[in-house]
């Protein structure tokens, strides 16, 4: 019995692919693609279908599989039994955040986290497009919105407020709109990543209403539009952890602050299906967890 044979094929057949299963394992495809073919001769029968779009287990590869995840379970509790003794948290943590919240938000929080545990290293990749923590061998991701990865587990840590912004020098108070339906004559700015069909949806007391809203420029970075929006190009439908700050000094105007925009977007802390989580992975999200807890601090004070 060879265990790190069977650990290398439960990864393959985890990841459906030699690719994305060598990147997880740290190692060369062409290593993982020798263990299979060496594990397959020895028991002398095909584990894997192969074809160039995908992988599958053959009859025996599923009972096999079977097999092996009972086994690397029980070798990871004993494995874990034993890293109690010692389970500081240290080691390179990798995280993946969108661009706005990581510039605005990320750094006294990472600060803070480095200060509790100072033997872990932080390797920060901000990105607003979606990556695949797996392929890309993250540990732990914030995503702000929908999500749709199944191998990921998910934490929500905190609501994510939108409000829709003007430069104060953008309209005379007289004519700032006072209803939603007078957003639909004024210049937005969108957000690349976010739809546009939809509408704004505004709700209080008296009910709900939908609002179409268009412009003359697009752009895939929050923080851009926020300079567009403060150089009085037009309004905007910002998320409060980046633009709440600029609120609550009044170097930017709220529109309709009497209205609540419905959204069904929050923050998450995500990261890879694992039973045992990394005792710094672990670390940080109870971390992030009690950071955000409550109203979060780009909130407070509007």
């Amino acid at each position: 019995m060879d265990l790190n044979e069977m650990a290398v094929f439960a990864a393959v057949v985890e990841y459906e692919s030699f690719t994305a299963s060598a990147r997880a394992l740290g190692v060369s495809k062409s290593a993982v693609s020798k263990q299979i073919n060496r594990l397959e001769d020895r028991l002398g029968i095909r584990l894997l279908n192969r074809t160039t779009r995908r992988l599958s287990l053959t009859e025996a590869g599923a009972v096999f599989f079977e097999s092996c995840q009972q086994i690397i379970s029980i070798a990871q509790e004993a494995e874990q039994a034993v890293s109690q003794l010692s389970n500081t948290p240290r080691g390179v943590l990798k995280i993946n955040a969108p661009m706005s919240f990581g510039i605005k938000q990320m750094g006294p929080l990472l600060a803070a986290f480095q200060k509790t545990y100072p033997e872990i290293e932080i390797d920060v990749v901000l990105n607003d497009q979606v990556v695949d923590l797996v392929d890309e061998g993250f540990d732990v991701g914030i995503r702000i919105g929908s999500l749709m990865d199944s191998r990921l587990m998910a934490k929500k840590v905190a609501d994510c407020r939108m409000a829709v912004v003007a430069s104060p020098t953008f309209l005379p108070p007289e004519e700032e709109p006072t209803v939603p339906a007078e957003l639909s004559g004024l210049n937005y700015l969108q957000y690349s990543y976010l739809p546009r069909k939809s509408g704004l949806k505004f709700s209080r007391d008296e009910g709900q209403v939908t609002v179409q809203v268009k412009g003359k420029m697009t752009a895939n970075n929050g923080d851009f539009i926020l300079s567009a929006v403060m150089a009085g190009m037009g309004i905007a439908c910002m998320p409060t952890f980046i633009c709440g700050d600029l609120i609550q000094q009044k170097r930017l105007k709220q529109l309709l602050p009497q209205w609540e925009i419905d959204t069904d977007i929050a923050i998450y802390l995500v990261y890879p299906v694992n039973r045992n989580l990394p005792p710094k992975v672990r670390a940080f999200i109870d971390f992030v967890s009690k950071h955000f807890s409550g109203r979060p601090v780009w909130d407070k004070g509007f």
